[in-house]
């Protein structure tokens, strides 16, 4: 979907995949990086092609993944979550508190373990204001 090493390198260094063979970042092998980037547009770019094309949905989607300070979110001093082991419903709530949508929190399995490895906040389709992802979170962490 993304034509040219350029724009693929540049989504790289913001957006990457730490589960590629050689995190953060593939860069340099292309049918790699192609993979990611077609499977990034059918599962969340297709939804929105009638009002974007790829290349415009992909900025947007540069632009919205830096809208909100999850950091900031998560480690505020006058609400933080209990740490080292918050529940997913306090990160859950923490992240809804700011955005006033319930996001998609998804974990992996490290060490016989949960581990949160991406939270997902969902937008209208013309990527103006946050909605309620779809699933509740803890159905993934």
């Amino acid at each position: 979907p993304l034509r040219d090493q350029r724009s693929i390198n540049a989504r790289d260094d913001y957006w990457y995949d730490y589960f590629l063979p050689n995190p953060p970042s593939a860069r340099g092998n292309w049918h790699v990086q192609q993979r990611f980037w077609a499977m990034e547009w059918r599962r969340h770019g297709t939804c929105s092609e009638n009002v974007f094309d790829q290349q415009h949905y992909f900025n947007l989607a540069r632009t919205l993944m830096f809208a909100y300070d999850l950091k900031s979110m998560l480690f505020n001093p006058k609400t933080p979550i209990p740490l080292p082991w918050p529940r997913v419903s306090d990160v859950t709530s923490a992240i809804s508190k700011y955005t006033r949508a319930r996001p998609e929190l998804r974990c992996h399995y490290y060490q016989n373990s949960k581990i949160l490895v991406e939270v997902v906040l969902c937008y209208d389709v013309l990527g103006t204001r946050p909605i309620n992802c779809s699933r509740p979170s803890i159905v993934y962490c």
